[in-house]
């Protein structure tokens, strides 16, 4: 899967979308197949390193899952590389950060309805992002998040470049672990995927990203 791009800067209809489109479309469905919606409703995108496409994946299943009448909030819980702000167009602060430092209160850090069925909290500003989830603060507000919506989408720091991204995935439901194709080798990935297991969230899966096909030339001036 290709998840570099989200679906609002490509053009509607087309070719490009529709294969986002499609590619999301295999994904929910398998995740439905795991328990989302039923047992699994607060849901982590995380990487091995940074700049691996997960926050990307979870922006664009956020678009996805709210053109088709879902209501979700999409929580960005890496406080240390900031992005969807920028991806929705928003103002930064405040955000996440700022809630878990009792800086704000959740009304001031939701963008509502960024997308259609989707309000979007951006990281905010931290100071200290470990120290933001030492305790039970961030569970209780994705089960407030969730008083009015099917899902929360959250995108976890990364593994290696995070400490608190252990803390972040026991608050979860359930996590997807999302690996830059041809970035790792085989045994950092089986190795990532036992540490996350070891936390005792559910690992639903690892998507890989920025799988690359070859195409004949023959087809490529069909495209």
């Amino acid at each position: 899967m290709t998840a570099r791009e989200t679906l609002q800067q490509q053009a509607p209809n087309s070719r490009r979308a529709d294969v986002i489109a499609t590619e999301l479309g295999y994904l929910w469905s398998n995740l439905l197949q795991r328990g989302v919606l039923d047992s699994h409703r607060s849901i982590g995108f995380c990487a091995i390193g940074d700049d691996e496409g997960s926050n990307t994946l979870a922006a664009n299943l956020a678009l996805f899952l709210g053109s088709k009448d879902k209501r979700l909030a999409l929580v960005e819980a890496s406080l240390r590389r900031q992005a969807l702000a920028a991806v929705f167009q928003v103002t930064p602060v405040p955000g996440l950060a700022d809630l878990l430092a009792a800086k704000a209160v959740q009304r001031d850090v939701l963008r509502l309805q960024v997308a259609p069925g989707v309000d979007l909290m951006p990281a905010g500003q931290s100071t200290d992002p470990f120290w933001s989830f030492t305790d039970d603060r961030f569970r209780a507000i994705l089960g407030q998040l969730l008083v009015e919506r099917d899902l929360c989408l959250v995108d976890v720091p990364s593994l290696n470049r995070a400490p608190e991204a252990s803390l972040v995935v026991r608050a979860l439901d359930a996590v997807v672990l999302v690996v830059e194709a041809n970035r790792h080798r085989a045994e950092v990935v089986q190795r990532n995927l036992t540490y996350l297991r070891s936390l005792g969230t559910p690992v639903l899966g690892s998507i890989v990203n920025e799988l690359v096909h070859e195409v004949p030339t023959l087809v490529q001036k069909l495209l």
